[in-house]
């Protein structure tokens, strides 16, 4: 490596670059990269401090995820896509952000439709969180109107349909042996055509 000293610099100088030209030669310098989703996790204050950006709170990948696209959100700070980068920062594709005219609001506000999943817990810190990135990102003259977090439960649904075509027909419930609790909704819908219906227990012997 050649040097880089104007030729009346000090010896000292010309010692201090050599020994820190070889520290250069020994390094992998294959394995530094500036992507803030694959560089080393020393490397984002540096990342954050070099956008103008702050990171403070933010766990590592909320970091990086902001870190991704803060230069576009600094570019466009102020439009809808800047406010919903920041907030998808957090809470990634489970969050929206509704602007008034999405929702029939009143001008100048926004609101925050949050779904809840085993990813990200949607608890008071997560959202101040996400409020403190989105007030860097929206204009001065916007404000937060509400947050709608939606909950999706599914369960196991059963019908039973049953069809009997007899003049004498007999229905003999089953002894229960086993009974186990929960929350189930069963609708039972039967149609009979017949004279006579007799229903009685099942009698233990």
């Amino acid at each position: 490596m050649s040097s880089i000293l104007p030729i009346n610099e000090s010896d000292l100088q010309r010692a201090v670059e050599k020994v820190g030209t070889l520290t250069l030669e020994k390094l992998d310098l294959s394995k530094i990269t500036l992507n803030p989703l694959k560089c080393d996790v020393s490397l984002l204050p540096h990342l954050a401090l070099d956008y103008d950006v702050s990171i403070a709170g933010l766990d590592e990948s909320e970091a990086r995820a902001y870190l991704q696209h803060a230069r576009e959100i600094k570019y466009y700070i102020g439009s809808p896509w800047a406010v919903k980068k920041a907030a998808a920062s957090i809470f990634g594709e489970n969050i929206q952000v509704e602007t008034w005219d999405k929702h029939e609001g009143v001008p100048g506000t926004y609101k925050f439709l949050i779904d809840v999943t085993p990813d990200k817990s949607v608890n008071d810190e997560n959202i101040n969180k996400t409020i403190k990135l989105v007030d860097e990102a929206k204009r001065e003259s916007t404000h937060l109107s509400g947050i709608t977090i939606n909950m999706k439960n599914s369960g196991l649904y059963k019908k039973s349909i049953t069809t009997l075509s007899s003049e004498v027909g007999t229905v003999v419930p089953k002894v229960l042996e086993d009974i186990y609790s929960g929350f189930f909704q069963n609708i039972g819908t039967t149609f009979y055509m017949i004279e006579t219906v007799v229903i009685q227990p099942q009698m233990e012997v």
